[in-house]
Formats: C-alpha cells, structure tokens, sequence
C-alpha cells in the first residue's frame, strides 16, 4: 500500500470516531515524531494502528483498520508475558487479555482466519454496520469442517450449520472462541463499522491462521511523509 492511502484510511478512522462520539487514545492522532519520549510502553505492548490488506493488494474490499489500545507485554517475538516485568525503573503489571478497535468499511471484508493461541475473543458493535459473520469450525489449518456451529451473541446462544451467517447491529456482542473460524464482512450498502475486540492475548504474527490465504507483507510505497504512528515503525524508545 502506498503512505497516503494508509494515512488517508486512518484518518478517516479518527473522523468517524470522533463523528460517532467514540473517544480513542490522545495518541491515535499523534505524529511519529510525537512519540519519542513516550513511546516505550505503547512500544513494548504493541499498541497502535495497522492498515492490512493480507498482501492481496485490494484493500477496498479486502481490508481493515486495526487501533490496538490494550495489550499483554510482548517479548522479542511477539509471545505476551502474562506474568509482572521490571524492564529499567518501569513495571508493567502482568496481562492475560488485550483490546483493539476494528474499522470496517462499506464493502470490506476480513477473510476466514481462527486462532488456536487465543482462546476467545469477544467482538462488540460499537457504531455503524450491521456487520456480517460467517463462521465454521477448522478442522486442520487449510480445511473449515462441516459440522454445525452454536455461537453466543450477547450471551443468547444461536444454531447455525456451517457456514451459515448471522447479522450484528450496533450495541451487540458476539462471543468467538479460537477455532472458530469466521468472516467478518460490512456490507456495500451499509455503513462504516466501528467495532471493538476484546480477547486473550496471543502472538498476533504467528497466530492468525487463514485457511484459503496465504497473508504477506509487502513494503510500503513511500509516495508521502507519515502522518501517523503505525504499528512495527517505532524508531525511538524512551527507556531501554
């Protein structure tokens, strides 16, 4: 993706935020250079924004915005410390949970990936949507099984087959445990969705398995100065 296209998407994040009365962090609209002397506690837990498209270069359909806002302490590859760490005169108390705001699009959709490292996460409509589900149990890491699916939604349970959908409108909570495999798509004609995540922590590179995918990363085409801080391009530590 090019710099402008990832500034233009975030921004856009932080306006319909603020349009629908959702308050971020003071930082989510921080400049890169506005971290540096603070950033070594976002930066040792991970926080902050990601644009992904999984590398299929389409963001405009198959993409989203991620704003993570809590976090377990990561180590150097990525596996949360659930445990208290003194790292020079900062603690960081122990964490077994973590909290990120989606932005979805009109028309975008998150393809079918499952966790095994993380056992549930719940997923909450903020605003906008409705928001689509489609969910089917993994039976291997490229195979969805065909057995039927019982879901939580706001602690009501739901009987689908495989496959099958359910619809979330604004204020609702759906309950997904780590091997339940799921699409999250906002339909054309609906509109921009704000959803907030909460689940357990795990190691968000190694962890997110997408049967019908292969993700990569590609470099970032710098046709602009960045205007905001992204996760992975923390250059200063405040404390080492």
């Amino acid at each position: 993706m090019k710099r402008s296209q990832i500034d233009a998407t975030i921004a856009r994040s932080i306006i319909n935020a603020e349009r629908l009365g959702i308050a971020l962090p003071k930082w989510a609209s921080w400049s890169p250079s506005q971290f540096a002397a603070d950033a070594d506690g976002v930066r040792r837990q991970g926080l902050g924004w990601k644009v992904v498209d999984f590398g299929l270069g389409d963001f405009d359909n198959c993409g989203l915005v991620l704003l993570v806002v809590c976090n377990a302490l990561l180590d150097e590859t990525g596996e949360p410390i659930v445990r208290s760490q003194q790292i020079g005169n900062r603690t960081y108390p122990a964490s077994s949970f973590s909290r990120k705001f989606l932005f979805v699009q009109p028309g975008q959709t998150e393809p079918h990936h499952f966790h095994r490292q993380k056992e549930r996460k719940d997923v909450t409509i903020l605003a906008g949507g409705p928001v689509r589900f489609e969910l089917a149990w993994a039976e291997s890491n490229t195979k969805l099984s065909s057995r039927p699916v019982d879901v939580q939604v706001d602690g009501i349970w739901h009987s689908l087959p495989a496959y099958g959908s359910i619809i979330l409108n604004a204020g609702e909570t759906v309950t997904l445990p780590g091997e339940l495999s799921h699409i999250i798509e906002v339909p054309s004609k609906s509109r921009d969705a704000i959803l907030l995540e909460t689940s357990t922590a795990n190691n968000d590179s190694s962890d997110n398995i997408f049967p019908f995918i292969t993700p990569s990363s590609t470099p970032v085409e710098e046709d602009a100065e960045p205007k905001y801080q992204v996760l992975g391009e923390y250059i200063v530590a405040a404390s080492q």
